[in-house]
């Protein structure tokens, strides 16, 4: 049947017509409206129809009509057509999965074996520093590999594997970065991170093919692409004609020192893509493999467009002899993506509360955080605290900050975590120190959960003025960076140590850390981030009941409890403590489920009564 985007049915044949499709029920009984843009978008879309007890699969496909938008309903009439489709559709599928699979698998392995070899670390605070970069490898891979698992439970039919969802593209670049990098750290390849602009961006669309692309450029110029790589990310607003539907120009741009790709792997990659019309020299043998196929797939369903160029070692390209300066691979992507509004936002920052004076007025910090929302709450109280932040999710981003004129020249102070992905605090800050593109001098200060003696020692060793401990309440944050900035070549005075949630269950909250939440927040913002902290809680509770322990059951109850003590939520922090070690000695975790349950329930009603 072939209907327009509003509905309205031009043809439909005898099939087609016992169905009854009107424009009415078209629209309902099919989401017509979403299937015609997912079409658009990617040229076809999987679609089914319950007819009674029988279901009908298919797919709508995109046709251009003479200047107008088209759409073609194709629906399997008998049960033999609707297995074939779907099992054409699930071996296609399952191929992509097993090749997007082998990338968070390879960054783990890397990562262990770096780990394991004991000549790699030499002090306690090294072996510390690696056992905690392994723990976060084991947690991007998981994640990764339950993004990937969620897809195929989601490819069950063919209608149900599709929905678009809201995502921040800027924190999936830097996932994606942080899980490639021990294999780029293991064939000695160094990652560079630019962002444009340098905030997150929340997008509109199908995450998954997203992932899918980015992961398999940026994969394969870690591991094909010379010594390094650098990869940036520039967003972009648009409006169309009537502003009711902003888009936002995705363009991920990334450039390799692998000596340019030879004419007949061009040819191959244009073949894939379905774009060898751009190349004079087809390949003459050989056929795209499994990752190009999936990358082709990924860029078809965006609505993408790849481009691929050399790299030159001068930026002239005219010079009759530029052929023979060939460094490199430029490889640049651009698709458009629906705006998203930022889902569950830490704060509103138009209700918070303004401070009395702003002790940081007119410094520049640069602040390091892997955890999005700990970087939301750190970079919310330097800013109201009056200061200029630019916030990276890792080393690589932050040294590619420094690289910047505009930013070195009025940088202040880098507040960094100890506790980074690919490169740890330490190695950040040593990097700082002795790196010739970035030559900067300034005091940096610390923040870790495990403060000890030979920690502290490593840290001075590597220029690091001050090491504070987390949780840190926002005026202490406040007193240590002043102190680094008045001294900056030595330690500043130690900072009143955190106040710790307490560890009576009778006692919901934790009344230092609500009182900085309610000073820094507001009411509305305090009471929204520590729901968000309970809503978490609470997720993890639902998960044990209906899935049991699990490999990835440790790794949510740390995340967690540390939102639990962050937000001042001590009953439900401390019934988290109870599980993680039961957890870890394996023990039941039925009694503690119980408890965490009733500590939710009182810890919401006490909440509330914030507002």
């Amino acid at each position: 049947m072939l209907a327009s985007e509003s509905g309205k049915v031009l043809l439909a044949n005898t099939p087609a017509q016992r169905l009854k499709l009107d424009q009415d029920r078209l629209r309902k009984a099919l989401d017509w409206p979403m299937l015609c843009k997912q079409a658009h978008r990617a040229g076809s879309t999987a679609a089914s129809f319950s007819l009674g007890s029988m279901e009908l699969e298919g797919e709508v496909v995109h046709l251009s009509l003479d200047g107008r938008d088209g759409y073609l309903l194709r629906l399997a009439e008998n049960d033999h057509e609707a297995s074939w489709l779907r099992n054409r559709s699930r071996a296609a599928m399952l191929m992509r999965v097993a090749h997007d699979l082998r990338t968070p698998i390879q960054s783990l392995l890397a990562t262990a074996e770096k780990v394991l070899d004991e000549g790699e670390q030499s002090t306690a605070a090294e072996k510390e520093q690696a056992r905690q970069q392994l723990r976060q490898s084991s947690e991007l891979a998981l994640d990764h590999i339950s993004n990937v698992l969620g897809v195929i439970r989601g490819d069950k039919s063919l209608a149900g594997i599709r929905p678009d969802e809201t995502f921040n593209i800027t924190e999936e670049l830097r996932s994606l970065v942080m899980m490639i990098g021990p294999i780029a750290r293991q064939r000695k390849v160094a990652l560079k991170l630019w962002l444009d602009p340098h905030e997150d961006t929340w997008v509109h669309g199908p995450v998954r093919f997203v992932r899918a692309l980015f992961q398999n450029i940026i994969d394969n110029s870690a591991k094909y692409g010379g010594t390094e790589v650098e990869i940036g990310l520039t967003c972009r607003p648009l409006s169309s004609p009537d502003e009711q539907d902003e888009s936002v120009k995705i363009t991920l741009t990334v450039k390799d020192l692998g000596g340019g790709l030879p004419p007949e792997q061009k040819a191959r990659l244009f073949e894939a893509l379905d774009q060898s019309g751009k190349l004079k020299e087809r390949a003459t043998s050989g056929h795209p493999s499994a990752g190009l196929n999936v990358l082709a797939h990924a860029l078809h369903q965006l609505g993408g467009k790849l481009d691929l160029s050399d790299r030159y070692a001068q930026s002239d390209k005219t010079r009759s002899d530029a052929s023979n300066d060939v460094i490199g691979t430029v490889i640049t992507v651009t698709l458009n993506l629906q705006k998203g509004e930022r889902i569950s936002p830490l704060y509103d920052p138009e209700r918070a509360l303004p401070l009395q004076d702003a002790p940081l007025s007119g410094r520049s910090i640069i602040l390091v955080e892997d955890s999005p929302s700990s970087r939301d709450w750190l970079t919310h109280i330097l800013r109201n605290a009056g200061a200029q932040v630019w916030a990276a999710g890792n080393g690589i981003e932050a040294l590619s900050l420094l690289i910047r004129p505009e930013i070195r020249d009025r940088l202040d102070l880098i507040l960094t975590d100890m506790t980074l992905p690919y490169m740890s605090g330490l190695e950040f800050a040593e990097r700082v120190r002795q790196s010739e593109q970035t030559p900067w001098t300034g005091p940096i200060v610390a923040l870790t959960a495990h403060v000890a003696d030979e920690v502290v020692s490593a840290c001075h060793a590597a220029g690091i003025v001050e090491v504070l401990e987390k949780p840190i309440r926002p005026s202490h944050l406040r007193s240590a960076i002043l102190a680094a900035l008045n001294t900056p070549s030595a330690p500043a005075e130690p900072a009143p140590a955190p106040q710790k949630p307490v560890s009576n269950k009778d006692d919901l909250l934790n009344d230092y850390i609500v009182s900085d939440l309610l000073s820094q927040l507001g009411a509305d913002g305090a009471v929204s981030f520590m729901r968000r902290a309970l809503d978490e809680a609470a997720g993890v509770l639902s998960r044990v009941r209906e899935e049991g322990s699990g490999v990835d059951t440790g790794r949510m109850l740390h995340a967690a409890t540390g939102a639990c003590t962050l937000t001042g939520l001590s009953a439900v922090e401390t019934c988290l403590r109870d599980m993680e070690h039961a957890f870890n000695n394996g023990r039941s975790l039925e009694a503690c489920q119980s408890h965490l349950e009733n500590a939710l329930l009182e810890t919401r009603k006490a909440i509330e009564a914030l507002t």
